[in-house]
């Protein structure tokens, strides 16, 4: 009898805990979604705090450069190479989106057409007084100073971004506001072409001998991008026009002695014969005593060789793309 009481005893206590087992692990289990939703709430907190975060170092990599490509401390030298320019607006390039570089362009371009600052007043009769030579010079040095800020950030624009504008505002994409900037893009498109053919390859790569691969291979890089624009089905509506320069009067210049080019689609045949003429006959194929044993220094030549073959067969289709397109060979 003793121990069958110990055993009931045991037993009430037993059920005892598990009871209060069960109804803590229910009364946990009720607590779960409070909990959940505090740290869905803490969540959503961290990742608006990243948001800001985020955002304020994109907004921060486009003031700087932006703000440098507007000193006018930079524009003493504009041709043939925006020396001092360059390298803020490779970096705005870099940095912007799509939407913020159609944005830009659409802006500078036609703050370049329209906008002209406000004349000085006569004291005396409250007339406006005409604008002297000096500041007729300012005048049109800062717009040319904006376009060709506008040629850097287009050349210097990542081609994934180039298609997306491409896809966004030019064939529409089923977005909101597709093709709102259609012929801003089409601006965009030829700016990137004269910066690329003028600076980055006449001006550049293509102004020394290719006599390695790696010259080559840059050249190659550049050509490309002005290939995949040639080669795009819309290349006859490509076209850059400016009407903001103005002469000593303070009256718009005429067209033609206005800032414009139409796009080429032959530029990208010519750009690929100049670089096979110029690597066929300057390319040096030699070893060099540059890595660590001579046996090291035979397979960077052999590796060499490799490329520049590659290379230049990739060169030989591309020219029988475009002798495909162009028989009569007109140039």
């Amino acid at each position: 009898m003793k121990k069958l009481t110990q055993v009931l005893i045991a037993s009430a206590l037993i059920t005892g805990l598990v009871a209060c087992d069960a109804q803590d692990a229910i009364d946990s289990t009720k607590q779960i979604p409070d909990k959940m939703n505090q740290t869905n709430s803490k969540m959503e907190s961290m990742l608006d705090a990243m948001k800001t975060t985020n955002k304020g170092v994109h907004d921060q990599s486009l003031l700087i450069p932006l703000e440098n490509l507007l000193k006018e401390e930079n524009y003493d030298t504009l041709a043939p190479v925006p020396f001092k320019l360059m390298p803020y607006g490779k970096k705005l390039a870099e940095a912007a989106t799509a939407e913020e570089l159609v944005e830009l362009t659409y802006l500078w371009l036609k703050e370049v057409d329209e906008a002209l600052p406000a004349k000085d007043i006569d004291e005396g009769s409250g007339a406006e007084i005409p604008y002297t030579k000096k500041q007729i010079q300012r005048i049109n040095t800062l717009k040319i100073a904006k376009l060709t800020a506008l040629q850097i950030i287009a050349g210097f624009t990542p081609q994934n971004v180039v298609q997306e504008m491409i896809q966004n505002y030019v064939i529409g994409g089923g977005i909101e506001g597709g093709r709102r900037f259609e012929e801003t893009t089409y601006s965009f498109l030829m700016l990137r072409t004269m910066f690329i053919r003028d600076v980055l390859l006449k001006e550049s790569i293509l102004s020394k001998s290719i006599d390695n691969v790696g010259k080559l291979e840059e050249a190659m890089k550049y050509i490309k991008k002005i290939d995949a624009i040639s080669r795009l089905r819309f290349h006859s509506r490509i076209e850059f026009k400016s009407r903001g320069l103005v002469d000593y009067a303070g009256q718009q210049l005429p067209s033609d002695e206005q800032p414009q080019e139409k796009f080429d689609r032959l530029m990208a045949q010519r750009l690929w014969e100049s670089l096979y003429d110029k690597a066929s006959a300057q390319m040096k194929v030699e070893a060099r005593s540059v890595g660590a044993s001579p046996e090291e220094d035979q397979r960077l030549l052999e590796n060499e060789k490799k490329r520049i073959q590659y290379d230049m067969q990739l060169i030989q289709q591309a020219l029988q793309y475009w002798s495909s397109l162009n028989p009569e060979g007109n140039t």
